[in-house]
């Protein structure tokens, strides 16, 4: 046990969790499931984690989720990532920051661009904390019964937060809800 407490090691589980919000109509009874609905990073120690190309900060590297949402009838479908904002493009989690990027979205089978219910600004695919987003084809919303969303998630940690004495679980929690 004490070598581990010298290698200082971490672990990382981000939890993703896909709750349908009250603010969906009974009638329309979208269902809506994540795969993975959790994001395990494992165990890593600090050199492993300074090894890796990432900038500023440190990258457990990027995992992929699928969002998957089923209508029994055409609809607009909204949806959006509820979790606490760390800055304007960026979700906190205990250590350092979470980014999702959206990486493909599908509509009834066929692509589909998405858009943000304020603005279109922003890092293009980032989501960012506050976004609602909307299936979009040919410059309007666009309806349908499936919507599939592949999203990357990275999560980093500062230099000073990768230093630490002793184990370390380090946990991020967030929402994805129908709107």
């Amino acid at each position: 046990m004490t070598e581990l407490l010298r290698m200082h090691r971490w672990i990382v589980l981000i939890t993703l969790a896909s709750l349908a919000s009250t603010s969906v109509m009974a009638s329309e009874a979208c269902q809506m499931t994540l795969s993975p609905s959790a994001v395990d990073y494992g165990v890593t120690t600090r050199a492993e984690l300074l090894a890796r190309p990432s900038g500023n900060d440190g990258s457990f590297g990027v995992r992929t989720v699928h969002l998957r949402i089923q209508c029994p009838a055409a609809c607009a479908i909204r949806w959006s990532f509820a979790a606490p904002g760390s800055d304007a493009l960026h979700y906190r989690w205990v250590p350092g920051r979470l980014q999702i990027r959206i990486v493909a979205a599908r509509l009834d089978g066929a692509p589909v661009q998405w858009r943000r219910d304020e603005s279109d600004a922003g890092a293009a695919g980032l989501l960012q904390p506050g976004d609602r987003i909307t299936a979009w084809r040919a410059g309007s919303i666009a309806a349908g019964r499936h919507l599939e969303v592949e999203l990357e998630i990275e999560a980093r940690v500062s230099d000073a937060s990768s230093r630490v004495a002793d184990l370390q679980r380090f946990e991020g929690h967030g929402t994805f809800q129908l709107e």
